[in-house]
């Protein structure tokens, strides 16, 4: 009777500690909100009480148009490279031992691999755009220069392209190359659970489909 009396506890046990985490999950994601809007609303009292309310609502619309433009970005990136390789994922995957692990998982989510790649290249582009929004200060400079009318004797280039224009492009050229490493990473894993990449089998570890992809993004 006790062993029974325990089997049927379990089951509400977990339940109950799986809500509690979820709970936990929303409270910490509320209080940080809360904390960012109450930081942005202190900041713009303080602004709009020195009379430079413009100023807080320039530098935050382009913390806005940088987080977008590059989540955009990275999730467009992300999400065509896992429909790839979901299309050239072999019919048939190889038997194994790595198979007989992953079987579990291809039987959840059979009937949910697009909400899935949807779900895995937004979460991704958030961690990997929302950050740029700290480069607000290089894209106003971006976006407004000055020519300073003297020209770069070795390059053509006015000197104020060395100011205004350099320090953001730099940047856009180091995140892409971030960007592709991380979406490399994580195409070459979905290849490996759709069955193109095996590291125990006989014969042929990885298809000419996914080499080939994976060329192309480190290309």
């Amino acid at each position: 009777m006790q062993s029974e009396t325990a089997t049927e506890e379990t089951p509400a046990r977990g339940r109950s500690r799986f809500y509690l985490a979820g709970l936990v999950i929303v409270a910490i994601i509320l209080l940080t909100s809360l904390r960012g809007l109450l930081g942005l609303y202190t900041d713009l009292l303080w602004f709009d009480d020195i009379g430079y309310r413009d100023v807080w609502t320039g530098v935050l619309g382009a913390q806005v148009v940088l987080s977008v433009i590059f989540v955009a970005l990275f999730f467009v990136l992300a999400w065509v490279n896992l429909v790839i390789a979901d299309r050239i994922a072999p019919a048939l995957r190889p038997p194994g031992p790595e198979e007989e692990l992953l079987d579990r998982y291809h039987q959840a989510v059979s009937q949910r691999t697009g909400l899935i790649r949807f779900v895995v290249a937004f979460l991704f582009a958030l961690m990997s755009g929302v950050g740029v929004a700290s480069q607000w200060n290089e894209w106003i400079l971006f976006t407004n220069p000055i020519d300073f009318g003297e020209t770069d004797p070795l390059f053509g280039a006015d000197l104020s392209f060395y100011v205004f224009r350099l320090p953001f492009l730099s940047f856009v050229i180091s995140w892409f190359f971030a960007a592709f490493i991380i979406i490399g990473v994580l195409t070459m894993i979905w290849h490996y659970l759709n069955g193109g990449i095996r590291m125990q089998t006989i014969g042929r570890r990885t298809t000419p489909q996914v080499k080939a992809h994976l060329s192309v993004i480190l290309a």
